[in-house]
């Protein structure tokens, strides 16, 4: 039975395209700079800071909206993707400041504390699944981005006692165009409409799953996601998102009552 935590070819590529190979050289001409000059913050610019502390609190204004299928009954978003966080996330997500992983992996690892998953998973594994990138979007970057925040965040959730572990399971295929670019409901609906699925030999039978997101619109490709996990006989407890960037979502007080929606 093949790890579910394991990619084969995405995540060391033995073959790098060209938009993989800028990227990479792009990322080290970077670093090159960053150890002459001191970097800015990603959301603000303020200077020698990663995320600085006004950008990180826009990471703790947590928001809800109705996910079907899963154990909560909701998703999670730690904020509103709009302002520097918007910034920051396209600075990490599509220009390669991947030090944003960080204080990113840190923000989505305290949301899973706050609803209680500790409480959830009763002390058995839990998956933490990243929503599949397209294979033109990691083409373009040069890597999956997705991938190493959840793996950040797991190691994070395992310093609280709790057994986790990344694991992509989920390939997307047939995809055109990226969710925050579209227009509408249906639109957004038919991007991935049908076109998410298990990746070959992942065997998730049984399993608890988080499913992990960067930016949330109308919460399709979340729906998508999580239909096909429960295909494969897992249990979704939630699916949590850096920010979210639709209509659909409410303000929830989680900090008032963390244990109230597990």
């Amino acid at each position: 039975m093949e790890n579910p935590g394991t990619t084969a070819g995405l995540d060391s590529p033995s073959v790098f395209p060209m938009p993989a190979v800028a990227a990479i050289a792009g990322n080290f001409c970077r670093s090159l700079l960053d150890a002459v000059l001191p970097r800015g913050c990603a959301g603000c610019e303020r200077p020698d800071a990663v995320l600085c502390p006004e950008c990180r609190k826009l990471l703790s204004r947590p928001c809800r909206c109705e996910l079907r299928g899963s154990s909560t009954g909701f998703s999670y978003a730690c904020g509103a993707y709009s302002d520097a966080l918007r910034q920051a996330i396209l600075a990490w997500k599509d220009h390669g400041d991947e030090e944003c992983t960080g204080p990113f992996a840190q923000a989505l690892a305290g949301l899973a504390l706050l609803i209680g998953v500790r409480q959830a998973a009763g002390g058995g594994a839990v998956l933490i699944v990243p929503v599949p990138s397209s294979p033109r979007s990691v083409f373009q970057r040069g890597r999956w981005h997705m991938l190493q925040l959840v793996k950040r965040m797991s190691r994070l959730l395992r310093g609280y006692d709790i057994d986790s572990s990344a694991a992509p399971v989920l390939t997307m295929r047939g995809v055109k165009g990226k969710s925050v670019e579209m227009r509408g409901l249906s639109q957004r609906a038919g991007r991935v409409g049908g076109h998410m699925a298990l990746r070959r030999g992942s065997d998730i039978a049984g399993a608890l799953v988080i499913l992990v997101d960067d930016i949330v619109t109308t919460g399709s490709t979340m729906r998508q996601c999580v239909g096909a996990l429960r295909a494969g006989g897992a249990t979704v407890l939630t699916a949590l998102a850096l920010a979210q960037a639709g209509d659909m979502w409410l303000p929830t007080r989680l900090l008032d009552s963390p244990e109230a929606f597990i």
